[in-house]
């Protein structure tokens, strides 16, 4: 998406190519940071590119580089849009056919104040006294994860981890041998998670917080959308049953044990 829009290009015009050693070293990813870590030295990158593909077209076009401007896969000069080159007839012009632009991730510009992933999530949940049964119904979520740089995978993201939550805070029991340490389900017949008909209704609202800290303003998110996901359901059970599940995950048997302590 960054680089689509610096060099004015669609974003299926772009190729990311990863996991080969030809490219060198990536940064780790992890601790909801890969997309704030990246997305500015990419920024970077892509602006110098767009700069060397402004130079090699100025000369064809006889303008000078800050009269022309990138947009929908071709070059306009600002001033005589007549004056214009397709982006595949600019790349014909670049000498021995390829040049490489590398991007360093540069420190923030300043500190904000207020730096952290902030969210809340809420959960509506069916309980069947009968049987112990939890069902959770409906999930919904407000982040503000700084500025989605793409927001459909943004949304992705968070349905993921709040299903990951839902299969944390319900079904994954991790469960170890006590003399060997060796763990005993050590496969998905026997260590359940959730699935497809456990998937309830989930509803996100994304804040387009752009403090404005870097190239991008991107935060990120990962565990925030999962973390909470837990609590609102342990929350939504006590709210439906009156009595509080302080283990995990709130199994049937555990919500039939509580409810024989308020009989």
């Amino acid at each position: 998406m960054i680089i689509a829009e610096e060099l004015g290009l669609e974003p299926a015009d772009v190729r990311i190519t990863i996991g080969d050693t030809e490219y060198g070293l990536a940064p780790t990813s992890g601790g909801s940071q890969t997309t704030a870590g990246i997305t500015p030295a990419v920024r970077i990158a892509a602006y110098a590119a767009r700069q060397r593909i402004l130079e090699i077209a100025a000369s064809e076009l006889e303008v000078r580089p800050d009269q022309l401007k990138l947009e929908n896969g071709r070059v306009y000069a600002i001033s005589d849009a007549k004056k214009q080159l397709p982006w595949k007839e600019i790349c014909k012009k670049i000498p021995r056919g390829e040049f490489s632009i590398v991007g360093n991730r540069r420190p923030d510009y300043y500190r904000p104040e207020r730096f952290k992933i902030s969210g809340i999530q809420f959960a509506a949940v069916e309980v069947d006294t009968g049987t112990g049964i939890i069902k959770v119904k409906r999930m919904f979520a407000v982040h503000d994860c700084g500025r989605p740089m793409d927001r459909l995978t943004l949304e992705n993201q968070i349905n993921g981890g709040i299903i990951q939550g839902i299969s944390y805070a319900l079904f994954e029991d991790r469960r170890l041998d006590r003399n060997t340490g060796v763990m005993v389900n050590p496969n998905l017949e026997n260590y359940k998670i959730a699935g497809s008909l456990d998937v309830p209704i989930i509803e996100s609202h994304i804040l387009n917080v752009n403090l404005g800290q870097s190239s991008t303003g991107a935060i990120g998110i990962g565990e925030p959308a999962t973390i909470p996901t837990a609590a609102a359901i342990a929350n939504a059970v006590y709210h439906a049953i009156g009595v509080r599940i302080r283990e995990l995950p709130m199994t049937p048997a555990r919500v039939l044990a509580a409810l024989k302590k308020i009989e």
